[in-house]
């Protein structure tokens, strides 16, 4: 997936869960994966899930399995 951005807030404008919001983070360094976060709300509020894989591979995979299309607003 070229477009897979880490520390990068988007919206999910196709697929599974398609007007929320996705963020990936890079937490290899505590727990060894990366963390997927969706969110109800741009600004991270409303009901929130997350998933925890363990390469950026596996977010690659999870994105694709989910049918994932993303609109990064490249917003912190």
């Amino acid at each position: 997936m070229r477009d897979l951005k880490v520390g990068v807030l988007g919206r999910i404008v196709a697929g599974e869960d398609t007007g929320r919001f996705v963020e990936v983070i890079d937490d290899t360094d505590t727990s060894g994966g990366f963390l997927i976060l969706t969110y109800e709300n741009v600004d991270r509020s409303g009901n929130a899930y997350d998933s925890w894989v363990e390469s950026i591979i596996d977010v690659e995979l999870y994105f694709a399995e989910s049918g994932w299309e993303i609109e990064w607003l490249d917003r912190p």
